[in-house]
This record gives structure tokens, sequence and C-alpha cells, in this order.
């Protein structure tokens, strides 16, 4: 079956949560430095840094007020969350996936992007990141919700509006989350694909039930976006030209046509 459209999720598929977020660090450092009494810039960034190296991303905030007291001669802590929020991070996505996006618009293939929950947070990356202009539908999820694949199975529904002349098995969601992403994908009828980066928060978890089980996985955007454009007849080179050559080599997805 030919697949006609593509949803990719945001966080850690087209572009790294991480570097996001420490994007994110340096915006809002450098408009704190220049505040009366604060800290110095560089001091707020390598604690905020830190933190996130430790894993301490939740409570970065709030532990920068309490490690560097004489930011509060500068600014309030609940204006410094809304400094957050308002804040723009400084982001890309990865190499080869704006090139890939304009590819596949030229080739009629519908493309959109599930952007997570329904928050300031997650707007933010996508005007940062310029989703809204690269892709033809960006979706959201409810963000007061007991069920997170319930919430995902809801978004997919809008999707399967929005694309009525599509049937579900012409579609492919591409994601990272085995336990969340990929048994809302299959119960909406979609084919699922896995993008497995190094240093990621799913990284390690594997699948426990055979809904979670993505239909192809790959470990490297050089891979999946080379797939993409076997499947779809794109030339590498349109999309990024030289070092190609390598990750074209064949691969087993040939129960999707991805030859």
């Amino acid at each position: 079956m030919l697949i006609k459209g593509l949803c990719f999720k945001l966080d850690d598929v087209l572009s790294s949560g991480n570097r996001l977020q420490a994007g994110l660090y340096h915006e809002v450092a450098r408009k704190l430095s220049g505040r009366p009494g604060a800290p110095a810039g560089k001091a707020m960034l390598l604690h905020l840094l830190e933190y996130q190296e430790e894993g301490l991303q939740p409570e970065a905030w709030s532990l920068l007020f309490h490690d560097l007291p004489q930011l509060g001669r500068a600014i309030r802590y609940a204006d410094l969350l809304q400094l957050v929020k308002k804040t723009l991070p400084i982001g890309t996505t990865f190499q080869a996936i704006p090139e890939l996006l304009a590819a596949l618009g030229k080739n009629n293939v519908r493309t959109a992007v599930m952007a997570g929950p329904k928050c300031r947070e997650q707007s933010n990356k996508v005007v940062a990141l310029h989703l809204d202009c690269l892709f033809d539908a960006v979706l959201y999820t409810e963000f007061f919700t007991r069920s997170a694949t319930g919430a995902l199975a809801g978004a997919f529904a809008d999707l399967r509006q929005r694309w009525k002349d599509l049937l579900p098995k012409e579609i492919a969601y591409i994601a990272d989350d085995p336990r969340v992403d990929f048994p809302a994908a299959r119960r909406a009828g979609f084919h699922t694909v896995r993008l497995r980066l190094h240093r990621t928060p799913h990284e390690y978890d594997e699948p426990r039930v055979p809904e979670e089980k993505p239909d192809l996985e790959f470990t490297s955007v050089h891979g999946l976006v080379a797939a993409i454009c076997r499947h779809f007849a794109i030339d590498p080179g349109r999309v990024l030209p030289g070092e190609w050559d390598y990750y074209l080599k064949p691969r087993p997805w040939r129960s999707l046509g991805w030859k």
C-alpha cells in the first residue's frame, strides 16, 4: 500500500528536545542578565544546563531562583515563570527535515506534525521552528487528560477528518515512544515508524506488547530520510547533497513499499 500522508512527532523526531530546552535557557538567561541587579547571564546559563544534565529540568527555574538569591532582586518568581512562557527557544529542526518536507510537498504528499499537549511551551516550539510553514497541518493533544494515549487518539481522529480522502492505512505516524505513540496510531489504523535516537528520553524503552512494536524502526535521521526518499522516488540529492550513498543501502522495509 502506497503511503500518501506522513505525520511526524515534534519532540526528538523533528528536533532535539534537549537542544530546544537549552535554546530556551540561552534566551531567558540573556533577557534576565539585562535586568538591574541580576546575576551574570553565563552563571545563570551554566546553572540551568547543569540542572538539565542532572535530569532536574522540571525544577530548573525554582532551583535557579533558590541557588542565586540575587536573582530575586531583579525579578519576582511569578514574573520569571511568565517570562519563560513568553520566550521562544533558539533551535532548528534536524538536518534535512526542511528539504525533505519541501520535496514531499512537490510530490503531493501530505504532511502533519504532532506538536504535543496544547500549551504555550509546545506552541513556542512550533513558532520557533517555523513548523506551521513547513507542514500542511499542526496537531495538538488535549493538555488536561488522564490518558496520553487517549489524547493522542483524539488528535488522530482530527487528522482523519482533515484527510478524509485518505484511507487510514495510507497514513504513517513517525514517533519515538512505543508505549504511548504506537498503540494510539495502530488504533487509528495508521502505519507506525519509530525513530530511536541516542540520548533521548525513550531510547531504551522497549515494546511490552505487540501493539507497541512499530512496523519499521530507524536509529538515525539520515536513515529515516533516506527511506522516505526511496519510498516516494525522491532523489536524495534534492534533499541533502553529498554523503548519501552510505545511507541508501537496502533495508527490510518492503512491506510498506519502502524499497
